[in-house]
């Protein structure tokens, strides 16, 4: 999956606040299960000075957010003379100090941008993301995420300061964490941050939709469901569906239903726990969306040819790529609708067979599999939402790997259902952008809240039917 930092404004309602000082930054932050990204900005003419962003570190105790809560939830070592950290602990200073970190990168080139001798200031913060990972930033017990009924430690909207944050000390229910490790213990003596910085939590709208969805929501331009007399500047009154799916290891989707005279509008919101065959991170010769990734696969006068990331010799096999190859293995005749390989079969050590790319690039059948199984589970949920309305949807797609994904690659194998592939508009980092609006703007900040308290959550698992229809959905 490519980290993808661009995103799609809001409208932001207020005027610009040229009191402010010249050289007041604020931070936007999106904490996602796999990647982490902080986009600066001078809050006194909301021009963007610099974005960075990485793999989240967290990624070392659990690829996706279930194993990272069993980490979490894990009872204490006993019987080892280790000083071990416990979970809670190991998840939230990890994630503290990776931000310390990718904080000085930013100021570092921030101050580049400004006026010499001037160097920036943070006065505000705006942290996102899904509630498992706020809640291991913010240092909130994640035990009730474990297991049904699933309730979230604290669902936010709450401003705080950066001394709170770093502490996890931010709710009254806060874990109970250790003392910092010799490893992290020198950034918590010095911040590149004021204690008193202002930080700003968006509200969660349940134990797997997160605040992420929220800021998602704000970028896409939903509306608040019963709020048509009250619309916000700059907003009109929105007649056509829309759909939110931010396609990743955990696929959140969000479904505005627009108001007629029998009914009020409404929004529904599901999450489909997909895995990490998207991030390619359970693919055999899987890796990241950089240099020397393959992105896309095609079929060119009689074999096959491979888009390699910066036109150099292919290392591997990104989330993008594996969808375009087995959507040309379809097409040709490689496997069948089963996902079983019907030629250009090769044999690999353990005796299981591939399909190879290149000489040192190659698709497994278990990768095929991985793959059924991911797309079936993000298909099912947005087979469900389309079922909810009348009408055929606006469809956003939001985050890295929906930003670069091939839609009619997509809808080939049925990761998204046909009739959405010529109605779908790119958010990019839909969650970062409405992170960036709420640093400048109260009244986004409120219609956030509001988004929040009037969201209906659905549990796909829950729902009739949902594991037959997820097994008839495997199938390309």
């Amino acid at each position: 999956m490519q980290i993808e930092t661009n995103g799609t404004m809001p409208v932001i309602p207020e005027q610009q606040d040229n009191s402010i000082s010249p050289v007041s930054i604020g931070l936007a932050v999106d904490v996602g299960t796999t990647t982490v990204a902080v986009s600066a900005w001078l809050l006194s003419n909301r021009t963007h000075l610099a974005t960075v962003a990485e793999k989240n570190v967290q990624i070392r105790y659990g690829q996706d957010v279930i194993k990272r809560i069993s980490y979490a939830t894990r009872p204490p070592l006993t019987g080892s003379s280790q000083n071990v950290e416990s979970g809670p602990s190991a998840l939230h200073y990890a994630i503290i100090v990776q931000l310390e970190k990718l904080f000085t990168r930013i100021l570092s080139v921030c101050k580049t941008k400004l006026p010499r001798g001037l160097p920036p200031q943070v006065h505000s913060i705006v942290i996102t993301g899904n509630t498992t990972m706020l809640s291991f930033v913010a240092g909130v017990p994640v035990n009730g995420l474990a297991a049904a009924p699933f309730t979230a430690g604290s669902l936010f909207n709450l401003t705080t300061d950066w001394a709170h944050i770093r502490t996890g000390e931010v709710v009254p229910n806060k874990e109970s964490l250790d003392a910092p490790t010799p490893d992290t213990l020198q950034f918590f003596q010095t911040s590149v941050i004021s204690d008193g910085t202002s930080v700003y939590i968006p509200p969660c709208i349940g134990a797997f939709i997160g605040a992420d969805t929220v800021c998602a929501m704000l970028s896409a331009g939903f509306p608040v469901p019963g709020a048509a007399a009250a619309l916000k500047p700059g907003e009109s009154a929105i007649k056509a569906s829309l759909l939110l799916a931010d396609i990743g290891t955990n696929t959140e989707m969000a479904l505005y239903i627009p108001a007629t005279e029998e009914r009020p509008g409404r929004i529904l919101c599901t999450s489909a726990a997909a895995g990490p065959a998207f991030e390619a991170a359970n693919i055999s010769c899987g890796m990241s969306s950089v240099e020397g990734a393959i992105d896309k696969v095609s079929w060119d006068n009689g074999s096959l040819r491979c888009q390699v990331i910066g036109n150099g010799f292919a290392k591997g096999l990104c989330g993008s790529g594996i969808v375009s190859a087995c959507a040309t293995f379809l097409r040709n005749g490689y496997i069948d609708k089963s996902g079983i390989f019907q030629k250009g079969i090769s044999k690999l050590g353990d005796g299981s067979t591939c399909v190879e790319l290149t000489p040192a690039v190659y698709i497994s059948q278990q990768d095929v599999r991985n793959l059924q199984l991911a797309k079936s589970a993000v298909k099912t949920g947005l087979q469900y939402m389309l079922e909810k309305t009348e009408s055929l949807p606006v469809f956003c797609i939001a985050g890295g790997f929906g930003t670069n994904l091939n839609l009619k690659d997509a809808a080939e194998i049925g990761l998204i259902p046909q009739q959405l592939e010529k109605r779908c508009v790119h958010l990019g980092n839909g969650a970062l952008a409405g992170a960036s609006a709420l640093l400048f703007s109260p009244t986004l900040r409120k219609k956030a809240a509001e988004i929040a308290k009037r969201s209906l959550q659905v549990n796909l698992a829950a729902v009739p039917g949902f594991q037959q229809r997820f097994l008839q959905s495997i199938d390309f």
